[in-house]
């Protein structure tokens, strides 16, 4: 089995929903995923009702979104 086909050494998930969220002004949201020392590290998104970029004064209804982060572990081979 490959490095990316095993199962994730950590894995994170959440989620949240809301009847309604009003959004005032955008946010400027910036996503690194990295494993450190060394590793692969993906995240994923989803969400329901709600955009990837939100418009300013602008009410979401029934929103949902979820988020998921996995890291594997590289062997970095003897020392």
């Amino acid at each position: 089995m490959g490095e990316a086909e095993r199962e994730p050494d950590v894995e994170i998930s959440a989620s949240a929903e809301a009847d309604e969220l009003v959004v005032r002004e955008p946010a400027d949201v910036t996503e690194r995923t990295t494993a450190e020392p060394e590793g692969d590290a993906e995240s994923s998104t989803e969400r329901h009702n709600l955009p990837r970029s939100t418009e300013a004064n602008t009410t979401y209804r029934h929103i949902r979104i979820s988020h998921r982060l996995a890291a594997r572990l590289t062997d970095p081979g003897p020392p």
